[in-house]
């Protein structure tokens, strides 16, 4: 079973991250040339929130959850920094909570007024990038964790 919902988080990060990436660098600037870009970048943007922030984030809170407890570290251990492998699990949480904020400010919030002004769309695509980046950093420490944290 811990195979099994490990796979499952790989899964839903790599839909997370994957699909900022994917909209960074492939319909980003494919979009910006058509004549009603901000439109097209609110349907796939409607689309990719609720799959990636209303579907999986959540699981992958649920999922992280399930890791933590097939690992043996409880929510003590985190607070407390108990290890090398629980310091790097709290910095990690952390960062998960914050994109997670981040991603609701874009999705509730920014991206839907978009298309009022120059302002919301540069504080929408600003708020993106930093949660891509933020991304990242979580993967790295992801990455951290599968040598001992």
């Amino acid at each position: 079973m811990k195979e099994i919902i490990l796979t499952i988080h790989i899964l839903l990060a790599t839909l997370w991250i994957g699909g900022m990436l994917f909209m960074v660098f492939v319909l980003s600037p494919y979009v910006r040339s058509l004549p009603n870009s901000v439109e097209a970048f609110q349907k796939v943007g409607k689309r990719f929130s609720l799959i990636g922030t209303f579907i999986g984030l959540p699981a992958l809170l649920i999922t992280g959850i399930g890791n933590m407890h097939n690992l043996g570290i409880t929510f003590s251990d985190l607070l407390h920094r108990t290890s090398p492998y629980a310091s790097t699990l709290h910095d990690k949480v952390h960062l998960f909570l914050l994109t997670f904020i981040l991603a609701l400010i874009h999705d509730l919030y920014l991206g839907p007024r978009s298309h009022l002004n120059e302002k919301f769309r540069i504080a929408t695509r600003i708020i993106g990038v930093i949660n891509l980046i933020i991304g990242i950093l979580i993967v790295f420490l992801a990455a951290k964790l599968r040598f001992g944290g």
